[in-house]
């Protein structure tokens, strides 16, 4: 936005120009602004408004709003919303700015319209320059379209804002945010279809007088264009102060009355995501939007609630603008323009998702799920997993459909858990909630030292018998590990806890031997070790004994 007026100094009769803002500022410099109340802003080189045509020759829509309560919101918009992200709004925000001052005419205002073209192509939607000559200039409008389902209206509802600056600075506040606005919104807004027709509109020669956005205009009026509603955001990112950050200012003019009743609504119903408090602006000719209602179309102008000491200065860079309220101010403005054209989704959701996997399991384990589902059209899908302690997988994929994923998690605390999953496509098409499946997570505590019941002094050769007990203190199934001591050892089991197990064993050699035992749970818990000494020792008469037993052998062999 952009004022020139001639000012004669007191001191002298020479005669010089600068850029200010009126009426809520006061001029303090030829490049400095402060601010006294937030009020209306003032447009362009213009002096005064552009005279307004004869209004009864266009064609006026005639709107009733429905009414946006809590039973109406719309789980798409909330989608849309969620998506809207500060990243995004800064990512494109740093582009727009990094091609320096975009004054229209300049080989850098036609760079910043090729990228905005650029943007548009890449989310796939219909996109066109909107060449014009207006005064003594010519540049292009760049324009992109969602065209709406329901054939029966041409209904066209647009968000706008204007690319262009003046020479002094880079224009990041005044109006690469507003066209940051733009670029989201159509970002989120591509991945879905709308009743009606949706317009993502950048204009250049805003500076210069709304040069781009009068042709626009005019040409759609001329073209009976039935344009229902124009959300224009210019200057939506200066905030320093909490009170800043959390208000906004929106002009109408008494037309369009009922838009400002409706964004209102929906500020309050969609507040959880939004939150600001909006703030009556009434009527100002003060950017783009002004070129709408010269033509008989309804539109709204947002607007920051203090407006930048860095208009039209070299300081209007990223470093003096708000990314949080910038893109909360978008939320908005999106939300409203979401409403306002009924949106749908562009593809059939995929089918609720099965969820497979231990229902049982321990503190601090890692257990591991399979989800899958179907998509009717055949797309890719992802996954979102909510483990029921506070916490999910967030959206893994894609996946083609059908396909069973795998997903791990661990739970830090004992309890009974009820984990869920649900489906979306490649569109953002969410699926119904899985069939809940409930896992219970218990601190395990290992089996207790077995007892082992059995003789200490053996022969050897000879097969003695042993016997194993112990319990688990939480019930769970038992495996024995009994170690002879002698090179050899063996796992028995599973099981019950407090089942007595025996075992047979033989030793070959004389010695002393360290048998020991212990046990594990079926969650791999082991117990402690029991200890259990075994003398292998002989006697003459053991030794005549078993002589005898080697000879009988070795007759039956010759034999």
């Amino acid at each position: 936005m952009l004022m020139i007026v001639t000012v004669i100094p007191a001191t002298a009769f020479s005669i010089t120009t600068v850029e200010i803002k009126e009426p809520n500022t006061k001029l303090v410099s030829s490049d400095v602004t402060t601010q006294t109340e937030p009020t209306s802003p003032t447009p362009g080189h213009m002096t005064t408004p552009h005279p307004h045509p004869d209004l009864s020759t266009i064609k006026r829509n005639v709107v009733t709003p429905p009414d946006i309560t809590v039973s109406s919101m719309n789980d798409i918009i909330i989608d849309m919303l969620e998506q809207v992200d500060p990243s995004i709004f800064l990512g494109y925000l740093e582009n727009i700015t990094s091609f320096g001052p975009r004054v229209t005419g300049t080989s850098a205002c036609v760079a910043a319209a090729q990228y905005i073209y650029n943007q548009f192509q890449s989310m796939e939607l219909a996109v066109r320059y909107h060449p014009w000559n207006n005064g003594g200039y010519s540049s292009n409008n760049v324009e992109a379209t969602i065209n709406g389902t329901d054939p029966s209206s041409d209904d066209i509802y647009i968000i706008c804002a204007h690319y262009d600056t003046v020479s002094a600075g880079p224009g990041a506040d005044d109006d690469g945010s507003g066209t940051s606005a733009v670029l989201t919104a159509a970002y989120v807004m591509s991945q879905y279809q709308f009743n009606y027709t949706v317009k993502f509109v950048t204009f250049s020669g805003e500076e210069q007088g709304l040069l781009g956005s009068e042709v626009y205009a005019a040409q759609a009026a001329a073209q009976g264009w039935d344009i229902v509603g124009v959300l224009n955001a210019d200057m939506i990112s200066y905030a320093v102060t909490q009170a800043d950050g959390n208000n906004l200012i929106v002009f109408e003019n008494t037309a369009s009355e009922w838009l400002y009743t409706f964004t209102s609504s929906v500020n309050t119903q969609y507040y959880d995501y939004i939150h600001l408090t909006l703030h009556h602006g009434g009527y100002t000719w003060g950017s783009d939007h002004n070129s709408f209602w010269d033509q008989g179309y309804d539109a709204l102008f947002y607007f920051e609630y203090t407006e930048t000491p860095y208009y039209h200065t070299s300081g209007d860079t990223l470093a003096h603008v708000n990314i949080t309220y910038g893109t909360k101010n978008t939320r908005l403005i999106i939300a409203t323009l979401a409403e306002l054209a009924h949106p749908g989704y562009p593809s059939n959701p995929p089918a609720a998702p099965t969820i497979t996997g231990p229902t049982f399991g321990l503190v601090n384990k890692e257990y591991t799920y399979t989800v899958v589902a179907t998509d009717p059209d055949g797309d890719d899908v992802y996954y979102y997993i909510d483990w029921g302690d506070n916490s999910n997988s967030g959206w893994i994929g894609p996946y083609n459909s059908g396909t069973q994923v795998p997903a791990s998690h661990t739970w830090n605390s004992p309890g009974t858990y009820v984990i869920r999953a649900k489906a979306k496509d490649v569109h953002h098409v969410s699926s119904e909630w899985s069939n809940p499946l409930t896992v219970t997570i218990v601190i395990n505590r290992p089996p207790n030292k077995p007892t082992i019941t059995g003789p200490s002094n053996v022969k050897p050769l000879i097969q003695y018998l042993f016997t194993f007990n112990t319990t688990d203190p939480d019930g769970d199934d038992i495996q024995y590990n009994v170690v002879w001591g002698d090179g050899n050892s063996q796992w028995y089991g599973p099981y019950n806890s407090g089942q007595s197990v025996s075992a047979n064993h033989r030793w070959i050699r004389l010695g002393t031997y360290y048998m020991k035992v212990r046990a594990k749970d079926q969650f791999e818990n082991y117990g402690d070790w029991t200890f259990y000494t075994i003398k292998v020792t002989f006697s003459f008469s053991f030794i005549t004994i078993q002589n005898n037993q080697f000879n009988q052998i070795i007759k039956q062999k010759i034999l």
